[in-house]
């Protein structure tokens, strides 16, 4: 019996959190050692190690140390580059290009207001303008002359009389008898006494010709009428054949045409439309002006024609220039100054591209990444990783369990028919994988009260049916994988582990060999068991207790060498044993058993990673 109470008070045990953190950042370390030695860092310290100690290094660096400044290629292009300096126009060049007035110039010549100012120049130089107002000015005095003639017309006899006339009483007079039933009846009274002889009548026959005296005397006394007096007298002067004839006439057209013309909205907008100040080119024009005098656009013109500005575009695109340019970029380039410096400076060497491998040689020699690198395999740091090769492993990152690899059937069943069984005694029955699931990427075997059927086994009577009131869930790797010698070690957390049988087991083709990383429901703490094969009878079993495993995580671990079996909890081992296993292979077999009634349910069984590593020789 193993009993970890003091190491649990003293704090010897490791925190299971830290543990994995330690182990997990060791492995990135591994990884990052590993990178470290196959990189190109590496490689080219390596070669520049082997280049600065070789003979070649040491005799490049006298023969570069012998090269001098005079009469070099480097001394030519400076001098060359210095007369170019002190060229007269390419120093005017270089003060009208950094001078205030380039930079207005150029504004300038950027702005809206000149290209504004060019597109009306070049509109107003053109003489259209002119040519427009003058039609315009042509166009408005037609329009102003049809006023005048409508004036004259208004004073020709002809029409003057004609309105003096269409506006009198006797006019109003004419149109009012017109066709009036008066008119009418004047005319047939007229034209009876006319046609009827009235010598005729005489006392005697009075009676007789009534109406015709009636007419006659109906006829006078319309004579006497005065507004046909009017009418006639209107009539007899011939006025309605002048109206008529003058109504009708080519003048009265004209200007009657004339009148409604010019009061018309058209009139007026014409008006509008020949005033060559309403027109747009007319505001062009004004603009044009007012730009003339802008001192901006003066500044400009002036400027344009200066002699600085010409002398800035002779050189701006001039060979001269070009080629002072590319020498100022030459001579001002850092490799070029510094080849200079390393021409005339007597230590050269520092200057050359073997210094720059001495220099690269000692930046790498301080690279805290080397540095590191070289530490870490001076102390060969991870000689514990690279004993141990991984040859199984599941995280259970995926959203469900590999069937490839896990069975949830156990093995015994799996071979006679295929279907999970139970011991006799035990209250549970194994689901086939309803009682399994992977969560928050760990492996969760749920055991919970459920009515269910299924297949007790007994020596005595067999396989039975039997009903169960909970049920609970069994995985192995019999079909997908075995091992012999190695390690097995997992991340385990369970519930209620003194009352329900949690066990992690590694078992074989037959009920023994049989070793247990794991078995719970005998208490508090947990057993390590190792079942030999040639006496089945014979349980060596180590009781683990003083540190409380119910629903923490810990790494249980089993390390299985060639003469001994060795459990370890977070590294801190808790029995050793001999075993005579003879290279048998074993699965790993996962299940959660209930030999009495249960607590609290459900409870779970959780595994956060399983892994199996084979040892390795290291050198």
């Amino acid at each position: 019996m193993a009993n970890l109470w003091l190491k649990n008070i003293l704090g010897q045990i490791p925190d299971t959190e830290k543990l994995e953190s330690a182990r997990n950042q060791l492995v990135e370390e591994q990884k990052r050692h590993q990178e470290i030695d196959e990189s190109d860092m590496l490689k080219e310290y390596e070669d520049l190690k082997a280049y600065i100690e070789s003979d070649e290094f040491q005799q490049k660096k006298k023969e570069i140390e012998s090269i001098i400044y005079t009469g070099s290629d480097e001394e030519k292009l400076i001098n060359e580059f210095t007369n170019l300096q002190k060229d007269k126009s390419i120093q005017l060049y270089f003060k009208t290009l950094e001078s205030n007035e380039l930079k207005r110039f150029e504004e300038i010549a950027a702005s809206e207001k000149l290209a504004r100012y060019n597109e009306i120049k070049e509109t107003v130089e053109s003489g259209q303008i002119e040519e427009i107002k003058k039609q315009m000015d042509a166009d408005h005095k037609a329009e102003l002359d049809k006023a005048k003639r409508f004036k004259s017309l208004k004073k020709q006899p002809d029409l003057k009389k004609y309105f003096k006339l269409i506006n009198s009483p006797g006019f109003k007079t004419y149109k009012s008898l017109k066709d009036s039933d008066k008119l009418n009846s004047f005319n047939s009274l007229k034209e009876a006494v006319a046609g009827f002889d009235y010598s005729k009548i005489n006392k005697e026959n009075e009676t007789e010709y009534k109406e015709q005296i009636d007419q006659r005397d109906q006829y006078q006394n319309l004579q006497k009428d005065g507004e046909l007096k009017v009418y006639f007298k209107f009539v007899n002067a011939g006025h309605p054949d002048f109206i008529d004839q003058t109504s009708g006439g080519e003048l009265m057209n004209e200007y009657e045409a004339l009148e409604i013309y010019l009061q018309s909205d058209e009139y007026q907008d014409k008006l509008k439309e020949t005033t060559f100040k309403n027109s747009d080119l007319f505001k062009v024009q004004q603009e044009y002006k007012q730009l003339q005098k802008d001192p901006d656009i003066k500044f400009y013109r002036k400027f344009e024609q200066s002699k600085q500005y010409k002398n800035y575009l002779e050189v701006k695109e001039s060979d001269k220039l070009k080629r002072y340019y590319e020498l100022k970029e030459q001579t001002e380039d850092p490799a070029f100054t510094e080849k200079v410096e390393y021409l005339k400076d007597d230590k050269k060497f520092e200057k050359t591209e073997e210094y720059k491998s001495l220099a690269k040689f000692k930046e790498l020699e301080n690279n805290e990444d080397l540095k590191w690198y070289f530490k870490a395999t001076e102390e060969d740091r991870f000689k514990a990783i690279r004993q141990w090769e991984t040859i199984f492993s599941d995280d259970f990152d995926e959203q469900q369990l590999n069937n490839d690899v896990w069975s949830p059937v156990v093995f015994a069943g799996m071979m006679a028919f295929n279907d999970n069984y139970v011991t006799k005694g035990e209250k549970q029955f194994f689901t086939k994988g309803d009682n399994l699931r992977i969560d928050q990427s760990a492996l969760k075997i749920e055991t919970k009260k459920e009515h269910t059927k299924g297949k007790t086994w007994s020596k005595k009577l067999g396989f039975m049916e039997n009903e169960f009131d909970f049920t609970s869930g069994t995985l192995n790797t019999a079909k997908a994988f075995r091992f012999n010698q190695g390690k097995i070690e997992a991340k385990v957390s369970l519930q209620q582990p003194s009352n329900i049988v949690h066990g992690l087991s590694l078992k074989g083709e037959q009920i023994t060999p049989h070793i247990d990383l794991i078995k719970t429901g005998n208490g508090n703490g947990f057993e390590v068991r190792y079942i030999p094969k040639e006496n089945g009878k014979q349980v060596i079993s180590h009781k683990i207790k003083g540190i409380n495993i119910n629903d923490k995580f810990f790494i249980y671990s089993l390390e299985w060498n060639e003469n001994e079996l060795i459990w370890s909890l977070n590294n801190i081992e808790v029995a050793r044993e001999p075993h005579q296993l003879n290279g048998e292979e074993l699965y790993i077999n996962l299940a959660s058993i209930l030999e009495k009634q249960p607590e609290n349910l459900p409870a779970y069984f959780t595994v956060d990673w399983i892994k199996v590593s084979k040892k390795q020789a290291v050198e």
